[in-house]
């Protein structure tokens, strides 16, 4: 009776937060440029762009000088903070294509189970002006309109099987529904134009829990939907 009480039954609907969707095992990887500042960052991508420069064979004899004497600048400049700028360099093509990979990857123990998640609902218009019967979840306010898009796996495209519909775009809410991984990507039309929308999860919402705001509602009510040109 104790084990029976410990197990989970398949419709508990499991609370989560928005690190939980991350797969912890594609996440778990060495990132060396992940400990350095914006600065540093820039400097790093500063010396790339001019040795650059300096192999290009068409590279006028007269700008050389200058464009070396940068490039030292700065590759002195990373030597000093303890940078090994040639490391750096030589792996960011495999930092990259891991990051790219972890970006894109859910976390497998939450495929196909019912969970409660709060957000900020961007409302997509459906065909021919049809009502809204979906859209986007994302983890902040103003995210793919008056900020980036967050990445894919901080993002979930949900389908509404109940008659709620948003006052607003960024609504606060928590979403109840299963969750899966089902990757799509999608254009719409927002605020500042077309937005690609690439989103690592799909949900089937079944409740929509209303939460209180915490800004004012500066968003004006026209732009509650939004068109859908395509989708892949």
């Amino acid at each position: 009776m104790l084990l029976f009480g410990l197990m989970q039954p398949a419709w508990a609907v499991k609370q989560v937060n928005w690190q939980d969707l991350i797969d912890p095992v594609a996440a778990d990887f060495d990132d060396p440029f992940a400990a350095l500042s914006l600065a540093e960052l820039r400097s790093l991508g500063t010396v790339l762009r001019l040795r650059k420069l300096l192999a290009d064979p068409g590279l006028l004899s007269d700008a050389r000088p200058d464009i070396e004497d940068h490039l030292d600048r700065e590759e002195a400049k990373l030597a000093a903070s303890g940078i090994d700028t040639d490391g750096l360099l030589s792996r960011r093509q495999e930092i990259g294509r891991k990051r790219a990979e972890a970006v894109m990857a859910g976390n497998p123990d939450l495929d196909g189970r019912r969970i409660s998640i709060p957000g900020y609902v961007i409302p997509v218009q459906g065909e021919e002006n049809a009502s809204s019967t979906g859209g986007y979840l994302v983890p902040e306010r103003g995210m793919c309109s008056h900020t980036p898009a967050p990445d894919p796996n901080q993002m979930i495209r949900y389908t509404l099987a109940t008659d709620w519909t948003a006052d607003s775009i960024y609504e606060p809410v928590e979403l109840v529904g299963t969750l899966s991984i089902r990757p799509t990507r999608q254009e719409i039309t927002l605020i500042d134009g077309q937005v690609e929308m690439i989103a690592v999860f799909d949900m089937q919402v079944t409740s929509v829990v209303p939460r209180a705001r915490k800004e004012p509602d500066t968003m004006d009510r026209s732009f509650l939907h939004f068109t859908r040109p395509r989708s892949r």
